[in-house]
Order: structure tokens, then sequence, then C-alpha cells
């Protein structure tokens, strides 16, 4: 009985446009939330428009909330970041933001998912990374990007919080160095640039330079976030970073956080809510931050299905334990699996998670039916592939 886990989908149409705030049927709705895709039009600091793909998770109330700008970060090739990425996948992140009060959007950057234009490694390399210049055009996107939101009216105008991983993470300490007025805070989750093998990097001098600036500029209060087992900024090579953009006397606090599945990297996007929010909420309760929770997580009682082996039972556990929407598991009546994660719509999670169970069956095999979509056992429907 084998499976495999798929974590990104494929693109898919247009999404709303940002003035459709309506919850889309499709996307996993939680108690006392809403979330809501949307396509945000900017205008860049060389009066450029850029439209940039988003996803808002809010308290349901329409009162406005203070806004946690959540970005991402980049992987290893352009391929995935501009037709797998999208924003579901950091949707635990905006789960716990706005379940603690905050109008939480993940945006994606230029260059990534549906965003329009080129991602900020565009015409860099690894002997010419450009790193203080990939910071300055993210940050131009960033700063563009909270203007349009606080236009909104269910975002605060005065209160924000910048929270990026790994890239993302890099990106929002140049945005911060800017000192935006009515930000407050910056979290950096494994944040950087120009890893290679977590030995060596593109242009560490560099990247180095680049910290020290912003951190020489900035009076934002920021959080560094590294997991033990991080293998793109290993311990030293993080602490390295946090000691350049200090040594200037900048605001801000470094947690060693506990080693996280086989790669700590990812474990803002992956780690459960209960993983790393009391780090975050010890942070937000000193910058006079709200940090308590507003709505609960829902409760999943999903029976696991009898006819998955031990693997498939691990597998189905995590599953029901995840918070990572949009999500979906098929089974076939000999035990063979998909799983798939982060998807734009509940559809395209279910289209997945049978396409992958189906690559898993020998010839003969009945086919396979989708078990769950997010938080919902679905009736039977078998699909044959």
């Amino acid at each position: 009985m084998r499976a495999v886990i798929a974590l990104a989908m494929m693109l898919s149409g247009a999404l709303p446009a940002l003035a459709d705030t309506t919850p889309a049927p499709e996307n996993q709705q939680i108690a006392g939330l809403s979330r809501t895709p949307l396509m945000l039009p900017v205008t860049l600091a060389n009066d450029k428009p850029a439209l940039l793909e988003a996803f808002v998770t809010r308290p349901a109330n329409n009162d406005p909330a203070p806004v946690a700008l959540i970005t991402n970060g980049t992987a290893d090739t352009a391929d995935f970041d501009r037709f797998v990425m999208n924003p579901n996948r950091y949707a635990s992140t905006a789960i716990a933001f706005a379940r603690h009060g905050y109008a939480a959007v993940v945006l994606l950057r230029q260059g990534y998912g549906q965003s329009s234009g080129a991602a900020e490694y565009a015409g860099g390399s690894c002997a010419q990374p450009h790193h203080q210049l990939a910071g300055e055009r993210d940050r131009d996107t960033l700063l563009a990007a909270l203007k349009a939101i606080r236009q909104q009216p269910w975002a605060s105008p005065k209160q924000a919080v910048l929270v990026g991983m790994s890239s993302g993470g890099f990106a929002m300490l140049a945005t911060g160095a800017a000192n935006p007025p009515g930000v407050q805070a910056v979290i950096n989750f494994d944040g950087g640039r120009g890893a290679l093998d977590g030995k060596s990097f593109c242009d560490q001098p560099g990247l180095l330079k680049a910290l020290t600036d912003y951190g020489k500029r900035t009076t934002i209060p920021s959080l560094w976030l590294y997991a033990a087992n991080d293998r793109a900024f290993p311990p030293a090579a993080a602490k390295a970073m946090f000691s350049a953009y200090q040594q200037s006397g900048a605001p801000a606090t470094f947690v060693a956080m506990p080693a996280f599945g086989e790669n700590g990297h990812t474990f803002m996007d992956s780690a459960p809510e209960a993983f790393w929010w009391k780090q975050v909420a010890n942070f937000l309760q000193q910058q006079a931050l709200p940090y308590q929770p507003i709505a609960e997580l829902p409760q999943t009682q999903l029976p696991v299905p009898s006819v998955l082996n031990d693997a498939g039972r691990k597998a189905f556990q995590e599953y029901a334990a995840s918070q990572r929407y949009e999500k979906a598991f098929a089974i076939d009546a000999q035990g063979d699996w998909g799983v798939a994660y982060w998807a734009r719509t509940r559809d395209e999670a279910a289209e997945s998670s049978l396409g992958y169970c189906a690559k898993q069956q020998e010839a003969g095999k009945a086919g396979c039916h989708l078990y769950t979509i997010n938080n919902e056992v679905v009736p039977e429907q078998t699909v044959q592939r």
C-alpha cells in the first residue's frame, strides 16, 4: 500500500478582485473567521501598476483589525515559484494571526504565483545575487501592498505587523528598515537569501552587509525565529545574520526554536500553531499588540479509514490535525491513498488527492474515491483513473 503526498497544486483561473470580500464557498471557513482570495491592485514607487495574488483571513466582523502582512519564501526553481506557489501555502500562519485578532493577508510578491512582474531575484546569479537590490524591490512591493490593504474597511490604518519566511523574512527586514508608519513589529521566520547547501552561501559578505544596513536604519522591533535543524540557515549562519543586523543596536530578539520535521526551515508553513505561537505571542504582547485568541481552532473528529496501513494512518492523523488548507485525502478499497495540501480551492485539493492516490494503484484495482475535503468526510465518489 503505497502513497504520495502532494504539498503544492497547479494554478487555476482568475481570482476575485479585491472589492469582492464575500467568503467563497469553495474555501474552508472557520467559525469566527472569514477566508477570502483576492487580487490586489497596487501602484509601485515608480508609478508602475502591479497586481498581486493574496488571501485574506480575518475576524468575521468588519471592524478594522491590525494588519498582519505575511509573505512567501522562494523555492528551488522559478517554475515552482511561478506555476505552483499560491497563498494557501501559508494558510496555517494566516489562521493563527487571524484567530488572535489580525486581518492576516498572505501576499505573493511580484514574480510568484499569479502576481504580475518578475521576482526579486530576476537578473541575479549566485556570483552576483544582488541582495540589497532584491531587498529594495521587495520593499517597494510590500509597501505598496500595505498601502492598498489599509484602504479596506476591515484593515486598521495605524497598526501592522510584517511577517515573512526565508527570502520573505529578508524582504520584511528590508521593508522594516524603511520604518513605515504604523508598522509596530517585524517577525522573521528563518529569513535570509542565497543559501546553497546549509554551509555555503551566494555572496555571504553582501548578505551580511545588507542586513547591517537594515539594522542600522530600523527603529521597529523584530523577532527572529530559526529552527535547530534549518537546512538552509543552520544556527551558525542564523546567528551571523542576526549579529550583522543588530551590531548598530537594532531592537531585535533572537529565538532558537527546536528542531521540526526533517527540515526546520519550513516550520512557519508546516508546523502546527502550538509549535511557534507562544514565542510570537510573547513578542506581540511586549509591543502592546493583540496576542490572545478571539476564535478557536476547529476540533476535528475524523475517523481513520480502516483500510490504511501504519504509514497511511500516520499520514491521515497528521492530515486531521493540520491547518494547512485547502486539503483533501483520497483512498481506495485496498488502502492506497493520496493527500494534497495548500491548493487554491477545495476542488483542486480533491482533484490532486485523487490523482496521487490513483498513481499508486496497480492495474485492475478499484478506483480511488475522496474520503475528506478539509475537515469534512464526504460521500463516497469513486473515480476511475
